[in-house]
């Protein structure tokens, strides 16, 4: 699979991420990882620059703590 496919694959399936020891399921991989992963290996299962999974990581934050000042 070329890295054009896997990128829509990992965008249009919910469940999609490119690891074959976890069948390639977010489901079976956070299973396998309760304690979570670091960014490095979040980078690498989704197929984006670890600067990205940063980035999200923060907007994420952000709105957390928007709607808990909100409350």
């Amino acid at each position: 699979m070329e890295k054009d496919d896997i990128q829509k694959k990992i965008a249009e399936d919910e469940d999609y991420i490119r690891c074959p020891k976890s069948g390639n399921s977010l489901t079976k991989f956070v299973a396998k990882n309760p304690d979570g992963v670091e960014n490095s290996v979040i980078s690498r299962v989704l197929a984006i620059p670890e600067e990205k999974v940063e980035e999200i990581y923060d907007e994420a934050v952000e709105m957390l703590q928007k709607d808990m000042v909100d409350e």
